[in-house]
């Protein structure tokens, strides 16, 4: 045990352990009241007046509907009921008890934003200013009998960290003014445990505790452990405590002894799977009492891996941004935190990161008995809280903060409220990771890494890091990030196949990295959820959604929009999180999130609403699938597949479970009908803990496939609940030839040449399927040209192509993926839709399994125009319907049917042009989709019954043909391609740019480059966009150029520069485009100057 003897001096606590067993009396109920908007309370001595309204407390002023009554809803976020920021005061008459006289009292208040004062009797006592650990404010001995207790508590910006962090913030707690939680008066006798931190050694079978006395004298002391699992005393033992008294009142003295509790009972771990608790008890000989709870847990980590118990664990995570929309402030129940903790099990997940926050004591006491990693921080800012935003008053931060390092109140803030956090909460082995903040991308790394340094060497008993993104710094434990500087991206999908991974990257750290805020996928809302809005915050962001929907005749969609885009969401987390689990290098993730998130635009991102209620999206059994301790897993080169070729597939377990496994695997192919297609089973391997192993590869012919069909590829191990499964589409070419070729309706046409977009006289270089077309009667498009005009108007059937039709006014581009978080908060995203709405039981799509939603079959047919259906009539109901972000309700069609004049039309504007479908490069899902969209129109079943006339055709259908770029093939897709010395850059959708401090333009044997000490590029691109910039560095005259880069604030070298010049790709995350600027400084560091010939920005879509 090691002893802290601390003298007692009055001194101001900043925490408290929730197990001390002080004598206590409750406060809550009924309290004076009154707001002070003016700030005249101090000056008018409200401290010695009754106070003129009344308030219960636990509460807000927002419960109590105090403060301003709002209307309207406010941009991007839930709207207060009722707002007020600033000081409000509080007070109340107490009546301390006659046996607490000459005891040493103390006022606790659970959790409080952001500063409270207290008086008693209208002195004075102490302030405190924690966001995320109680407030113990120090009151000295008072005599028995009635006081007058007066509280100040502002939630104004004390500190400058801004109001985006989540600590602080309206995004989604709500700046809120109060007290919740526990709120009580804390009696204590002269000598007492002001602290107690726990240090168990399962290996040494040793407790160690660090106890803070006030007071000290010598006494005897009893220690006794509890099991909390079975509550038997396991432990009891009384022993001595020489204590020394401080030498002076005036100022503080410490004696430290170190010694131990030796155990003699056998120990059990705490981890996920056994969360084992413990408590320790620790009784002075005046029967004052403290305990705490405890965990025998031991964290460290490998290259890759976090250790638990010298066990690795994969962190399987979700982010907490604190969502209490009822109250607007976090539970300090204990079951609340359970319920929510239970169904982050239920889902598979072991890991909560609670981003830029601190939650209460109560969710580190769910977490500890449930098995729950916690990561806890203090703070956001970044570089874009920083500037005042132009054109984007909701991006405005409160106070401008600087990064920390360079601001010295939110510095000295931090600081303590780190500390504090650690004292308040380090004895839960739930809590096994620290960060400072969030993006800390203005930040002086430097300054913040002695931070770290200074935490862990007080406590030991986690891993640190000094920030998610944007750094890794020596000093980090463990990094949450979504790119390795110098390295790569953590996650991405890479279409419709499951045969990658990210090891390349991940390989490289000497520490674990998760990959950090995954998903951000959202769903359309059911309107139905704005009823749930019944506290304190109220969607009227949503009801303005809702009134754009009814507007735009969607209102009745949101139940089909939302399973639609849901279920997209759903296969999307699948493919991203098996590539983790792929990744044997990967130490796992974090998701942004399971949960809906209520600010920042509306980022309704969750199969989760809110309220953690399910969507109805994504079952538990489906997600643990991919998700859980032990997952199998397929490698599969492609989701789609032809008759004709032999599927295969390398099979392998993640295993992150309890133990080592002995397992073999089943697997078993079934078509959608559950005709069993092919099975077998793998010899039984051993799968170390921490392992990806590999169990080899699996081949099936598909010959016997006569129809288009999907199919179910499932894996299992024998045994167990542990299985997996993908869903496969399986198209059988020669079906698609005879069919047409064979059909004796005669009715299915085929016009090939310039309205068909093959050229005249090369009708020998199109597909065998085009050919098998030529002489029926649907004639196949790709321009609306008078030609289909005027077979429209003599009764033919036309199908149109029109991917590459419609300008920006009448049409949207296609997307498989949905947008990114918000189309509101990054609002220059090309992507404004949510996946698509299929009819899938239309005839059109008879031959084309598909279900309501575009599953991977559909991604490679994926580019080309919707078109919006404003102006055309509102009865006309697509076949297949792009969902519009709910924040724009446009109606949308993609493929859709109608009639004109005599004729009758289909129109599709997904990419399946058959002149684009030659030779071996054929796509078998446009060939499948085309096939069945005009088997359809050769049968009476097609008669489009809206008309429209070709007006609305032209208007809607323009061809704009496409000019030729200079471009190189590889930055075809860039909004910016600039060479020096052009006179014509590429700039794409409003980008634009500007070079500044260059010298001049150095010509070299026809080649040309900026050069200059100090040069800056500022590039406007569309607000919100991801993507790489690549700047081209020369070095012609071979001085051995190197230079320094800025972008945003993040620094880079080119390292030495040699004559053949060399390409640096900078990752361009959306915060650096979210205000419509991006920022380069560069600056020579060797030879004459630095120069520049080319620089591009390609957007990541």
């Amino acid at each position: 045990m090691k002893i802290r003897f601390l003298a007692w001096l009055g001194m101001l606590l900043l925490f408290a352990n929730k197990n001390f067993a002080q004598e206590q009396l409750c406060l809550a109920g009924t309290w004076n009241f009154q707001l002070d908007a003016a700030n005249l309370g101090e000056k008018n001595k409200w401290f010695d007046q009754e106070l003129k309204e009344t308030i219960a407390l636990p509460g807000t002023t927002d419960e109590a509907k105090k403060g301003t009554k709002t209307q309207g809803a406010d941009y991007g976020i839930l709207s207060r009921a009722y707002k007020y920021i600033g000081p409000a005061w509080y007070s109340r008459t107490i009546t301390i008890p006659a046996n607490w006289k000459n005891k040493e009292i103390s006022l606790f208040l659970e959790r409080v934003m952001w500063e409270s004062k207290v008086w008693i009797d209208g002195r004075l006592m102490t302030i405190q200013d924690g966001l995320g650990v109680p407030h113990l404010h120090t009151l000295g001995k008072l005599s028995p009998g009635k006081h007058r207790l007066t509280i100040r508590i502002n939630n104004d910006l004390i500190h400058n960290i801004g109001d985006k962090g989540h600590a602080y913030t309206e995004y989604t707690q709500s700046i809120w003014n109060g007290a919740v939680g526990k709120i009580q008066l804390q009696a204590t006798a002269s000598t007492a445990i002001e602290d107690l931190q726990v240090y168990p050694n399962a290996e040494k079978q040793q407790l160690k505790l660090l106890i803070t006395l006030k007071n000290p004298v010598r006494m005897k002391v009893n220690y006794r452990i509890v099991d909390l699992q079975t509550n038997e005393t396991i432990f009891n033992k009384t022993e001595g405590l020489l204590a020394k008294k401080s030498q002076s009142q005036e100022s503080e003295r410490r004696e430290d002894k170190d010694q131990v509790l030796n155990l003699d009972f056998p120990i059990k771990l705490w981890d996920e799977f056994t969360p084992n608790r413990y408590r320790v008890v620790v009784k002075l000989e005046n029967n004052e009492e403290t305990s705490a709870d405890f965990g025998f847990r031991s964290i460290g980590h490998s290259q890759s891996k976090v250790l638990i118990n010298n066990a690795p664990v994969f962190m399987r995570g979700n982010l907490d941004c604190v969502h209490f929309p009822l109250t607007g402030y976090p539970s300090c129940d204990v079951k609340e935190w359970e319920r929510i903790f239970r169904i982050y099990k239920s889902y598979g997940l072991n890991h909560v990161r609670f981003h830029s926050w601190c939650p209460p004591e109560a969710a580190f006491e769910a977490a500890d008995k449930l098995g729950i990693y916690i990561q806890a921080e203090a703070i956001w800012i970044d570089w874009w809280m920083t500037d005042p935003p132009k054109d984007r008053p909701d991006m405005l931060t409160k106070g401008l903060p600087p990064g920390l390092g360079q601001n010295p109140s939110a510095d000295q803030y931090t600081q303590q409220e780190l500390e504090r956090m650690l004292k308040a909460y380090g004895n839960h082995p739930s809590f096994t990771m620290m960060c400072i903040g969030n993006e800390l991308g203005n930040s002086d790394f430097n300054v913040m890494a002695k931070w770290i340094e200074k935490l862990k060497l007080k406590d030991n008993r986690r891993l640190y890091a000094v920030s998610t993104a944007r750094k890794i710094m020596p000093v980090d434990d463990y990094s949450a990030t979504h790119n390795i500087p110098n390295v790569g991206s953590t996650y991405g999908l890479q279409g419709g196949r499951s045969d990658y991974d990210l090891e390349k990257n991940y390989s490289k750290s000497n520490i674990p990295i998760f990959a950090h805020e995954v998903g951000q996928f959202p769903v359309y809302p059911l309107w139905s959820e704005i009823d749930k809005y019944t506290g304190v915050l109220k969607a009227r962001n949503l009801e303005v959604c809702r009134a754009s929907a009814i507007a735009n005749g969607l209102e009745n969609k949101d139940a089909a929009f939302h399973q639609a885009s849901g279920t997209l969401q759903k296969i999307l987390y699948k493919s991203l999180i098996e590539n983790f689990y792929r990744t044997p290098s990967s130490g796992g993730f974090q998701m942004l999130s399971m949960q809906d998130y209520q600010g920042q635009g509306e980022a309704l991102v969750g199969w989760l609403d809110a309220f953690y209620d399910d969507k109805g999206t994504t079952d538990t059994t489906y997600f643990k699938q991919y998700n859980n301790e032990v997952v199998t897993l397929a490698r599969i080169k492609k989701f789609v597949w032809e008759n004709t070729e032999t599927f295969s597939a390398g099979l392998e377990i993640a295993n992150y479970g309890r133990g080592d496994l002995n397992t073999g695997l089943e697997w078993k192919m079934v078509a959608e009908d559950q005709q069993v297609l092919g099975q077998g089973k793998i010899p039984t391997l051993a799968v170390k803990r921490g392992e990806v192993k590999n169990f080899g590869n699996i081949e099936l012919g598909l010959g016997k496939i006569r129809a288009a069909t999907k199919a179910k590829l499932m894996i299992s191990l024998p045994g167990t609940n542990f299985r997996n499964e993908w869903d496969l589409w399986i198209y059988n070419d020669s079906v698609i030839y005879n069919d047409l070729l064979n059909s004796t309706s005669n009715t299915v046409g085929r016009s090939v040449g310039k309205s068909a977009g093959i050229p005249a006289g090369n009708e020998n270089n199109v597909s065998k399927s085009t050919k098998a077309l030529k002489n029926y009667k649907v004639l196949e498009t790709t321009v609306l040209d008078q030609n289909a005009l005027e077979a429209l108007q003599k009764g033919k059937t036309v199908l149109l192509y029109a991917a590459n039709l419609g300008t920006a006014e009448v049409s949207r581009p296609l997307f498989f993926s949905p947008l990114f978080w918000s189309n509101v908060f990054f609002p220059g995203q090309e992507n404004t839709t949510l996946g698509a709405l299929i009819n899938d039981q239309h005839p059109a799509l008879a031959d084309f399994p598909t279900g309501s939603f575009t599953d991977w079959q559909w991604e490679s047919i994926s580019k080309g125009r919707s078109f919006k259906m404003k102006d055309w009539p509102s009865n006309l109901e697509p076949i297949v319907q792009p969902i519009s972000d709910f924040h724009l309700n446009e109606k949308l069609a993609a493929i859709f049917e109608c009639k004109v004049g005599k004729g009758k039309l289909l129109v599709c504007g997904y990419d399946i042009d058959p002149s684009k479908q030659q030779g071996t490069k054929q796509n078998p899902v446009a060939k499948q989709l085309r096939y069945s969209l005009l088997k359809y129109m050769g049968t009476p079943a097609f008669d489009p019954q809206v008309d429209v006339d070709t007006s609305q055709l032209k208007k809607s259908f323009p061809f704009i043909k496409e000019a030729a770029s200079g471009v190189p093939a590889e930055f075809s897709t860039a909004l910016l391609y600039v060479k020096t010395g052009d006179k014509a850059p590429v700039l794409k959708r409003s980008t634009s740019y500007k070079m500044t401090g260059e010298e001049g333009i150095w010509e070299w044997d026809g080649k040309y480059a900026w050069y200059g000490k100090n040069m800056e590029i500022t590039i406007n691109p569309p607000q919100g966009v991801i993507g790489e910039l690549y700047l081209h560095f020369e070095d012609w005259n071979n001085e051995s150029r190197s230079a320094k880069i800025w972008m945003d604030g993040r620094e880079f070298m080119t390292g030495t520069l040699d004559k053949k010049g060399k390409w640096i790709k900078l990752f361009v995350m959306r915060e650096d485009t979210n205000d419509g600027k991006l920022q380069v400084k560069i600056e020579s560091m060797a030879g004459s100057n630095a120069m520049v010939s080319e620089v591009v920005f390609v957007e990541q879509k």
